[in-house]
């Protein structure tokens, strides 16, 4: 064999051994149009970046693009009386297929609440943010989770999922309710997010500590839920009770579980967070 042909050949080979990189330039640039309207103020533009049926935890569950859903002011945890000083991305950690892109994120927002006949008081919170956007959306976010750092509490409290929105529950729903399978289930990939300010595991290492250390917890997956798959992805939102010891009533949290399917016909659970209702 000659050796330019030789040469030619060792060079394709080698070029095609090479795994391309997925493209997670949309999760950046969807989180900063969203954190931009949030600072402008504008409503339209924060709920363009989500699907017509995106359901969104802030903590709890509703329609981004309901007209009632009050979507900047419950991101930012703002009231009548509160004034945005700033917001800016800390962490982001993304990843993609063909398919889709998903991104778990925590930003801090800076805020001034001046209620009547009190001294202006300023708080800095920290939120985590989960988030897919797929192709068969038009690259929109079509499931999110943006919730502050917070303790789940007792609550009786109905799902607050819409009956229009609620869908059956399927492979991704139960996982949700069991901290076991979610740790067998995960991806190489992945990052969890629980209520704590110790729950941050931006790596599939530091997701299965996090996962291993609940596995004596009791969960359990309660009421409605809404699971949708697509090309590549799927998706899980429901509600998940904690029976705390010693306390009478259920803690209450939601939960956003995102997957994409294995060769085998499995799934893989690429991102997981828990919201404190």
């Amino acid at each position: 064999m000659p050796i330019r042909t030789l040469a030619w050949l060792l060079i394709v080979v080698s070029a095609s051994s090479v795994a391309a990189k997925p493209d997670t330039s949309k999760a950046k640039a969807i989180l900063d149009a969203q954190l931009a309207a949030i600072r402008s103020n504008d409503a339209a533009a924060l709920a363009a970046t989500f699907s017509s049926d995106a359901i969104v935890l802030v903590p709890d569950p509703r329609l981004a693009q309901a007209e009632t859903t009050g979507l900047r002011e419950a991101i930012a945890q703002l009231n009548p009386h509160s004034t945005l000083h700033g917001i800016s991305v800390t962490k982001l950690v993304a990843n993609a297929n063909d398919s889709a892109v998903w991104w778990s994120a925590e930003c801090t927002i800076k805020v001034v609440d001046a209620e009547p006949e009190y001294t202006p008081s300023a708080r800095t919170s920290v939120i985590r943010i989960t988030e897919l956007a797929t192709r068969e959306s038009n690259w929109k976010v079509v499931a999110a989770a943006f919730a502050e750092l917070t303790a789940p509490a007792p609550s009786s409290e109905a799902s607050k999922l819409d009956d229009q929105s609620t869908t059956a529950a399927g492979a991704l729903t139960p996982l949700a309710g069991d901290a076991g399978q979610l740790d067998a289930q995960l991806a190489s990939s992945a990052v969890v997010f629980g209520t704590d300010k110790g729950e941050a595991a931006f790596d599939a290492a530091a997701a299965h500590k996090l996962l291993k250390s609940w596995a004596k917890l009791k969960f359990s997956v309660a009421g409605k839920s809404r699971e949708l798959h697509g090309k590549d992805w799927g998706f899980a939102i429901t509600s998940v009770d904690w029976q705390q010891p010693k306390e009478k009533h259920l803690a209450r949290m939601s939960a956003l579980v995102i997957a994409t399917p294995t060769t085998s016909g499995g799934w893989q659970v690429v991102a997981a967070q828990y919201t404190a209702n």
